[in-house]
């Protein structure tokens, strides 16, 4: 029997990036059951070099066709090589705000005669805010490295931190005061993928700034005692990766409201979400104040995301990508 063929299209441009990697998980889970090809648009990050992955090329026909083609993302305008592909099944997934491109790439594969599209989305929260249908897929998550780290020196400062992609809009305009205010009250700051806001921090004394992708990042995580995490609220954050992430290692996560993260979050259960500077001063004074209360919320958020993100939920993926045509 013939084994279908999967193609992923996405720029694997930044090793480390959601994206990215949500591309890989899918070429790692699927292959095993179908030949699957790896496609980029540009030249892919140096550090994804052990992948096979081919240049799309439409002057020498180097292209993705037949089978079942899969986009993750819609980073770019892709129609000039599209048409040419003629896919049997096209997979659109669709994880970030680009909400009018989207519509673009759709008007353009019902002009072309594309057959229907199928979206996917990276939480409930994206999906009903497209007001389209689609399958909805969180991504893939390693719990035996994201997981809990023995706390061996109780006598450091009570350490706060985040970490995400080194943009500017990946950070609240406000976040900086808030840090400030984190470490006048006594508290440590670690932010990985902040030098794009370093300026504003003035080189403060108790934050440590550290470039996107310097530390691993279950080794960044297993150094806090709380995560906190906001965008800017002119990014629509589709879910945050990051957040399940620092769930997974156990973190009493303190969010802000907006983001897709929030529909994993049963506030003062497994995580706390917040509207005002106020609000996530308060949850992070009683997580510093009561270690107790800090291990409770942490191994709810840890169960929360075993849960939501095992077996069951690889198996349901592969189902969706593996479907006949």
């Amino acid at each position: 029997m013939q084994r279908p063929a999967i193609h992923l299209v996405n720029p694997l441009s930044i090793a480390f990036a959601g994206s990215e990697r949500r591309t890989l998980n899918y070429y790692r889970l699927l292959s095993g059951d179908a030949d699957v090809r790896l496609w980029a648009e540009t030249e892919p990050d140096v550090r994804l070099k052990q992948y096979p992955t081919q240049r799309i090329d439409p002057a020498s026909g180097s292209l993705p066709r037949g089978g079942t083609l899969v986009l993750v993302g819609v980073y770019a305008e892709r129609e000039s090589w599209l048409a040419l592909t003629k896919p049997q099944r096209l997979v659109i997934v669709f994880n970030t705000p680009e909400l009018n491109r989207l519509h673009r790439l759709l008007d353009f594969c019902a002009r072309s005669g594309f057959p229907t599209p199928q979206l996917v989305f990276c939480s409930e929260m994206f999906r009903n805010w497209t007001g389209l249908p689609g399958f909805v897929d969180w991504g893939f998550y390693d719990f035996e490295i994201f997981k809990p780290a023995p706390r061996v020196n109780a006598s450091r400062s009570f350490t706060v931190g985040r970490l995400s992609r080194d943009e500017e809009y990946k950070h609240h305009p406000q976040d900086t005061r808030l840090y400030r205010m984190l470490v006048e009250r006594g508290m440590r700051v670690r932010l990985m993928g902040a030098t794009a806001v370093r300026a504003k921090l003035d080189h403060h004394e108790g934050i440590e700034v550290l470039a996107a992708g310097s530390v691993a990042a279950q080794d960044f995580l297993q150094s806090l005692d709380a995560f906190i995490y906001r965008t800017d609220p002119a990014w629509r954050e589709a879910a945050g990766r990051v957040v399940v992430e620092a769930m997974g290692c156990g973190l009493p996560a303190v969010l802000g409201r907006s983001g897709g993260y929030r529909e994993l979050i049963e506030h003062g259960r497994n995580g706390f979400l917040f509207d005002t500077h106020r609000d996530a001063l308060r949850c992070l004074d009683a997580l510093r104040a009561d270690p107790d209360l800090a291990r409770k919320i942490g191994a709810a958020a840890r169960g929360t995301v075993i849960e939501r993100f095992g077996r069951a939920h690889l198996d349901s993926v592969r189902e969706f990508f593996l479907r006949a045509h």
